[in-house]
């Protein structure tokens, strides 16, 4: 299995997504399970490592050493996710995927509640399945896993937009019910700035025409995005004809890049019998899509009027 998204040097932010997207959201799901709150992409790190040990017996570590890092010239894999609540950042998910096929998640949550955010502190009494006002820790891979329960300290963490990953420096001990023997580790990462976010807007131009063989108003504007985005620009057209609302929707898909705004024309149909003529209408229009970097949906809005001319 292999992680999807790198996180590219500041002047090409934006990530590469590849075809092991979903080897990676699935494994993600698997791990992660219940969450206390929404889940970010997951971003493979531009520096970290990775570490834990457990005691003789111990079930998760089977009793071993492991270490990880990721970075220039390393095999390792590793990609980091945060949990939000709101818009804040309440906890943190790291995967690795080890060059000699190991595969393991660990999972730091603030105490399960309304909104706590993941500070530096020290976090007792965490589980791998919290109650309300509990906290979660849960590291599992390789095959086994367990309702462990066990702390973790947070010495640093740094996040940025829709639970973007930028620092974190954190250790952790865990041990399986009823056991005595604990595993214990740490794990720090780094991550460049985060990209702004991608916006968008839209205009629809101040002519149009009504087409006088199909009855449909042509409608046409422009789409404007600071990173390259393929949306959907839709709208409605309006206009009263002899004390007769005429209306028809249009849509169309637009691939906007930056730089000079990218056109788009589309034609609205009118929903009775009644076509649309010259003179003013009015026009209420959304363009939306998904941010390429974060993955949540953006949009942009525009209302006014236009002026229809016949052809």
């Amino acid at each position: 299995m292999e992680f999807s998204l790198r996180i590219r040097a500041r002047n090409n932010a934006y990530t590469r997504i590849t075809t092991r997207l979903a080897a990676t959201l699935a494994f993600t799901a698997v791990a992660s399970g219940l969450l206390a709150g929404g889940t970010a992409q997951a971003y493979e790190v531009e520096s970290g490592s990775f570490a834990f040990s457990g005691d003789a017996g111990e079930y998760i570590s089977a009793g071993q050493s492991y270490s990880y890092t990721d970075g220039e010239g390393s095999q390792d894999g590793m990609t980091v996710q945060g949990y939000t609540s709101n818009g804040v950042g309440t906890g943190v998910g790291v995967f690795v995927n080890g060059a000699g096929g190991d595969t393991w998640s660990l999972h730091m949550e603030a105490p399960w509640g309304p909104s706590q955010p993941l500070v530096p502190g020290t976090y007792t009494g965490a589980k791998a399945n919290p109650a309300p006002g509990e906290p979660r820790i849960e590291l599992r891979g390789n095959g086994r896993d367990c309702l462990a329960e066990g702390s973790f300290t947070i010495r640093s963490v740094e996040f940025g937009p829709y639970g973007y990953v930028k620092a974190l420096d954190a250790s952790f001990e865990q041990h399986c019910p009823g056991a005595t023997e604990s595993v214990r580790g740490e794990v720090r990462l780094t991550n460049p700035e985060p990209p702004a976010e991608t916006v968008l807007g839209l205009q629809v131009a101040a002519d149009g025409v009504a087409d006088r063989t199909t009855g449909k108003a042509v409608v046409h504007g422009t789409v404007t995005c600071n990173s390259p985005v393929t949306v959907q620009s839709y709208g409605t057209v309006s206009q009263t004809v002899e004390g007769v609302t005429v209306r028809g929707s249009y849509r169309t898909e637009v691939a906007c890049v930056p730089g000079d705004p990218t056109p788009w024309t589309a034609q609205a149909t009118p929903t009775g019998t009644v076509p649309f003529q010259r003179g003013e209408a009015s026009v209420i229009a959304r363009t939306t899509g998904t941010d390429p970097f974060y993955g949540h949906t953006i949009t942009g809005d525009y209302s006014g009027l236009i002026q229809l001319d016949k052809k």
